[in-house]
């Protein structure tokens, strides 16, 4: 059976971690409730499966394409590749702190 009805459930955390956690689904542009479960479902699946691995593939090489595209582009601006570079190297650290 399939409860629609939602309900109030309760995570112990720092505050620190919450902190990290609100930061973090901001960042992704969600709230709190829809990004774990997001996150949740990321982590459910099998990782052996060649069709994700494959995907998995597909959006390395993609992102790998942008990152080359973006960095020629501001070739001529090395500080804010820096800054773009510091900030998404935050928000990862961020994520991660939650894959713990």
């Amino acid at each position: 059976m399939n409860d629609s009805k939602k309900k109030q459930h309760t995570v112990m955390m720092s505050d620190a971690d919450w902190q990290d956690l609100k930061e973090t689904a901001a960042a992704s542009g969600m709230r709190v409730s829809p990004f774990i479960i997001h996150r949740l479902a990321a982590v459910s699946g099998d990782a052996d499966d060649a069709r994700i691995r494959d995907t998995l593939a597909r959006m390395e090489r993609s992102l790998a394409c942008l990152e080359e595209i973006e960095r020629l582009r501001l070739a001529d601006d090395p500080e804010t590749w820096k800054a773009v570079n510091e900030r998404v190297d935050a928000r990862l650290a961020l994520e991660r702190k939650l894959d713990r």
